[in-house]
């Protein structure tokens, strides 16, 4: 694919050069920017970065809340050939200098509202040397460094054009991981890499410039910078909304004309819970991407007139395994494999497993640059993501005779109890079908019996009552007993990365505290099952 169709700041270009009046960006509140008013803005940043010393192949940080002015940003960090470092804007403290020492960032965009938390850390970042702050003005901001006001830069700026011989191969951004199992590594993500996964997340041959896509996920995952990409291939727009809020959800499809979006399960779920309306139906929304697809998909269909499609990612990969078109035949399944990839399920020792058998989930991809380039700083951790000359995914899969993948759990979600291997999503599902129950996550707890007991956190539902005793009940008559849950934590949230999965990391480590329920020690069993004697 040559480069002025896939690098972002050639394809800007060329659709503002072709359409320079065509709406493309906009808040959902407010006026449309056309692709010239895009791209001129895109230039303007690059004129700014320049000025600070910006050149090609630097690592530029970026704090921005999910908006017009975050995405304009992000096109002029790669018009000069710079790689973007979007920083979670829900990162602070060692967690917000992991990822600018990390990327070894030397100047960062930060919107005002985040500047107390880099006040409170930047002495701990030694490469970063100057700041552009986004309103509000930085003034008060007291820091060891190089502070500017980024409006009056703007204003001040030098427009730059895209620098040229870009390639497909150029690393665009860098996204790091949401951290559910561990530290966040940064994931060098090539131009290549995010078409490829804008091509298996939406389905281009069946888009066009009539589509609108509503980006309620946020820049720093890559489901934000797909839903940036697609519309700039087939000529649509997008309409930004910071964070994803149940009750606006539905009226900004409405007031924006939104054709498409991309929503989390758990996001479906708050949508589904809304008191029905009898205009339901009655939007403008026609395909969404969902992932993963809940119980619920076929009345979640009918209930708003739409079409679904899912998909199996993660930030290292392209998007492997889709659903075709617009249509989930197997609702628990994440689809087939497509064209130019190979997967695979192996055991640890990276042999394949039999049909029907689970083991981890291993890609190639037939076209050079369509995965990750790497993670950043951690040559270590990329050599054993891509030993044997296969990306692992450390995701637990099987496969039926049909070609179709099924999501199993994370392979640290896996708990071994009495010998038997318990996903914890199968755990959650049928906890999660009590009437009092609005979520819950389960996780591997240590035993005294060697391996591990299972814990679920649950929230209970707004004015509803439930004991520990009640759900054990419950789930008796409905899980096999090496599945029952020993412990039950109620929690009144559970913690949450941006695109609503549910961080294991801190459950697992806090584990079995003195509100949690024993059901061995509730039953009197604790006491009677032997202990086993380990070395």
């Amino acid at each position: 694919m040559p480069s002025y169709e896939v690098v972002l700041p050639y394809l800007l270009e060329a659709r503002a050069a072709e359409a320079p009046d065509r709406p493309y960006l906009r808040a959902v509140d407010g006026a449309p920017r056309t692709l010239g008013e895009t791209a001129g803005a895109a230039r303007r940043w690059a004129g700014v970065l320049a000025a600070a010393g910006v050149g090609r192949g630097d690592y530029v940080g970026s704090m921005m809340p999910t908006g017009v002015e975050a995405i304009e940003l992000f096109f002029g960090v790669n018009t000069l050939g710079a790689v973007e470092v979007p920083v979670h804007t829900e990162y602070r403290g060692t967690f917000f200098a992991h990822v600018i020492n990390t990327a070894r960032v030397e100047v960062l965009v930060i919107d005002g509202r985040f500047a107390d938390r880099l006040a409170a850390v930047a002495a701990e970042m030694p490469t970063l040397r100057r700041v552009i702050v986004v309103d509000p003005p930085a003034a008060a901001l007291d820091l060891p460094l190089e502070v500017s006001d980024a409006a009056d830069l703007l204003a001040a700026a030098e427009p730059r054009r895209p620098v040229e011989g870009m390639r497909v191969s150029d690393v665009s951004t860098v996204l790091f991981t949401s951290g559910t199992t561990g530290v966040s590594k940064g994931v060098l993500v090539p131009y290549m890499h995010l078409r490829a996964s804008t091509e298996g997340a939406w389905p281009l041959d069946l888009m066009g410039p009539e589509d609108l896509n509503y980006l309620v996920l946020p820049g720093f995952h890559i489901s934000g910078k797909v839903a940036i990409d697609s519309m700039l291939a087939v000529g649509g727009q997008v309409a930004v909304r910071e964070r994803f809020k149940t009750e606006e959800f539905w009226p900004d499809v409405r007031r924006t004309g939104a054709t498409c979006t991309c929503i989390m399960g758990a996001m479906a779920g708050f949508l589904m819970a809304a008191p029905e309306r009898p205009d339901d139906a009655d939007n403008t929304m026609d395909k969404i991407l969902m992932l993963p697809l809940p119980e619920f998909l076929d009345r979640f269909r009918e209930r708003f007139a739409l079409r679904v499609h899912t998909i199996y990612n993660q930030t290292e990969i392209s998007c492997p395994i889709v659903t075709p078109g617009f249509t989930t035949g197997h609702y628990t399944s994440c689809g087939q494999v497509r064209e130019g990839y190979e997967c695979r399920i192996v055991d640890a020792e990276d042999q394949e497993v039999p049909v029907g058998e689970v083991g981890e989930l291993v890609i190639r991809a037939d076209r050079p640059w369509t995965m990750m380039s790497g993670y950043i700083g951690m040559p270590e951790k990329t050599a054993e993501c891509w030993r044997n000359q296969w990306l692992h995914t450390g995701d637990a899969f099987r496969r039926d005779d049909e070609g179709y993948y099924y999501f199993v759990d994370r392979l640290k979600d896996v708990i071994r109890r009495r010998g038997e291997n318990v996903s914890s999503i199968e755990v959650e599902t049928e906890v999660c079908t009590h009437p009092a129950v609005l979520e819950c996550a389960a996780v591997p707890v240590a035993s005294e019996w060697t391996e591990e007991e299972i814990m679920v956190c649950v929230v209970r539902k707004p004015d509803r009552t439930l004991t520990a005793a009640e759900l054990i009940d419950y789930l008796r008559p409905r899980m096999p007993r090496f599945m029952l849950p020993r412990y039950v934590d109620f929690v009144a949230e559970l913690p949450k990365t941006s695109t609503q999965k549910v961080q294991k990391t801190g459950l697992r480590e806090r584990g079995v505290g003195a509100d949690t329920w024993d059901r061995l020690a509730e039953s009197g069993e604790a006491d009677a099952r032997p202990r086993i004697q380990t070395r």
